[in-house]
């Protein structure tokens, strides 16, 4: 190859070379990994939080109750700092614990309750139980409440586990819930009375159901299957549950029972 031909060769290699540099430049970049992108909830009209706050009030507010203070489930007031937007509407997609997904609402649908819930604030101040917890931890022993219940691994399971109750729970709830415990049941505490062909009538939690079979569990711990062809009747029981009611307490001892039960916050 003489010196001419050496020369154009060397040309052609640097001008394909920038040619390819050209487009290696002018191809978009990939977002840095972890780069912030803004919430969805941060673009929703003031229409879209209002739709948030109707669906709320609709799927969300017998539990957590209509201002997101806490009843059966926590109290959201604060919680968009603790779980951030996409931390909410995950909870809502998926549900988490003994919260379950919220199956009838779509993506846009689940992001105006996020816009909703943005708008809850802070807790502000924790309400403080004004009994004595020591003395509550009498009162519940006294009363058979580990029969039902666990705190830790202590105690039985019929009822709902208690070892972090107080985490998520304001004494009003307790108050209001010992006092009539039938008139918002724990999910998953459904009291169902079955009567079969042949008469026999049980009732109990129900654990499982499906088109075929249901089961239930007696206060005792007790789990009864039944065949649903075999049944005369399958009976919700609303406004009852094999948990007593404790009007009957004190004020003094009521007061000290919802100071134990607040305390109750498991390892800090």
């Amino acid at each position: 190859m003489n010196a001419f031909q050496s020369l154009c060769a060397g040309g052609l290699l640097l001008f394909f070379l920038g040619a390819a540099l050209g487009r290696l430049k002018a191809a978009p970049q990939a977002p840095p990994p972890g780069g912030a992108q803004e919430s969805p909830a941060a673009k929703l009209t003031p229409d879209d939080v209002a739709n948030g706050k109707l669906i709320f009030a609709a799927q969300c507010a017998s539990c957590h109750g209509f201002d997101g203070s806490g009843q059966l489930g926590p109290n959201l007031h604060g919680v968009e700092a603790r779980r951030g937007d996409a931390g909410i509407f995950s909870v809502v997609r998926n549900g988490t614990g003994a919260m379950p997904p919220i199956m009838a609402l779509n993506d846009q649908r689940a992001w105006q309750v996020v816009g909703y819930v943005r708008t809850l604030g802070d807790v502000g101040p924790v309400e403080a139980a004004k009994g004595d917890p020591a003395k509550g931890k009498e009162v519940y022993d006294q009363n058979g409440c580990a029969l039902c219940h666990a705190i830790g691994l202590a105690g039985g399971g019929v009822g709902p586990q208690l070892t972090v109750i107080g985490r998520s729970r304001p004494p009003k709830y307790f108050y209001d819930f010992l006092r009539d415990p039938g008139k918002n049941p724990p999910p998953g505490y459904d009291l169902v009375r079955v009567v079969t062909k042949d008469g026999h009538d049980t009732t109990g939690i129900r654990v499982s159901e499906d088109t075929f079979t249901i089961v239930l569990r007696d206060v005792g711990g007790h789990f009864y299957s039944f065949d649903k062809v075999k049944l005369k009747t399958i009976e919700p029981q609303p406004g009852k549950t094999v948990m007593p009611s404790y009007d009957k307490l004190s004020a003094t001892d009521m007061d000290d029972l919802v100071a134990y039960l607040s305390s109750l916050k498991g390892a800090q």
